[in-house]
């Protein structure tokens, strides 16, 4: 390997997005039959545990743009999944709800999940599994308001 190769190899932002890909890639390996994508399946979760969300404040529990919370929502409102209609309060923000459909794929992904996550974290020890979740919070939790769209931050339980 040369140096220029050797250096790509240290620099914490190429294998963030490294481990991104591959994240994802087993993601979609695991719920390939059910056709969801990871944001697809953060937004179902979000919604179900917060049913009447608004797309604004879904956006900022996914952490991404509300323009791209309303793609994700369009494509699982299309899929019966959701629903979606204005505030009987404000008409401007739109109120989500999960429907049974979207109950039962959430059900239906939980163990996919599960296993996506065991996969990926499978190279590390199990004593290091904690550490290194904990420690990628640490890092988002100190460099949240730089990203494109700032996640709605919580306290995490390890």
């Amino acid at each position: 390997m040369t140096d220029r190769a050797t250096a790509l190899w240290s620099r914490p932002g190429f294998l963030v997005r490294r481990l991104h890909q591959i994240s994802v890639a087993i993601f979609l390996e695991e719920m390939a039959s059910l056709e969801i994508t990871p944001v697809q399946y953060g937004a179902l979760m979000i919604v179900a545990a917060n049913p009447g969300i608004d797309q604004s404040a879904l956006a900022a529990e996914l952490g991404v743009d509300r323009a791209n919370a309303g793609d994700v929502l369009a494509r699982l409102s299309k899929g019966g999944y959701l629903t979606r209609q204005p505030s009987s309060i404000d008409r401007r923000f739109i109120q989500v709800g999960i429907t049974e459909e979207g109950t039962l794929l959430l059900a239906q992904a939980a163990d996919r999940a599960k296993r996506a996550q065991d996969r990926l974290l499978r190279p590390l020890a199990p004593k290091d599994r904690k550490t290194f979740v904990a420690m990628m919070n640490q890092i988002i939790g100190a460099s949240n308001h730089v990203g494109r769209a700032t996640l709605r931050l919580r306290k995490q339980s390890l």
